[in-house]
């Protein structure tokens, strides 16, 4: 007796993907995919340049407080 969820899965497995061509993904899939990766990459940097700015506006408000001390 199948479950649902075995049903389902054989049913996903048998739907045709429409990204792909003989088995082997387009070139505009292929490019998207690419583009998505070094989306990724940028946001990443993008974040570490934050926290490094952050860290020299705290460093920098630091400074200045032990300067107008002396």
């Amino acid at each position: 007796m199948s479950t649902f969820q075995d049903q389902l899965s054989s049913s996903m497995r048998d739907a045709r993907n429409p990204y792909q061509r003989d088995g082997k993904l387009n070139s505009t899939t292929l490019a998207a995919q690419a583009g998505v990766e070094h989306a990724a990459e940028f946001q990443m940097w993008v974040s570490q340049q934050a926290t490094s700015l952050a860290k020299l506006k705290i460093f920098s408000t630091m400074a200045k407080g032990i300067n107008d001390q002396q």
